[in-house]
């Protein structure tokens, strides 16, 4: 394995503990996501389509989550 894979590798990793994380208590992280791109020196242009589409993502699970235990107005 080359370097370049390991980074990427830890990059993900890095992105789905914040995802995780964030997802607990409601949020999306995309300043998360961008930090930690920041930290592995990804250029601008890139982080930020990058941390709105991975922001899209997990804000569309949290409110699949949310809305099969009546978060949305269901009655119980």
């Amino acid at each position: 394995m080359d370097v370049s894979t390991i980074i990427v590798l830890l990059l993900a990793i890095l992105i789905f503990v914040i995802a995780l994380l964030y997802s607990t208590v409601g949020h999306a992280g995309a300043s998360g996501y961008i930090a930690a791109m920041a930290l592995f020196g990804m250029a601008p242009l890139v982080m930020k389509p990058t941390a709105l589409t991975l922001n899209i993502i997990v804000a569309a699970s949290i409110a699949q989550v949310s809305s099969r235990g009546a978060h949305f107005g269901r009655s119980r």
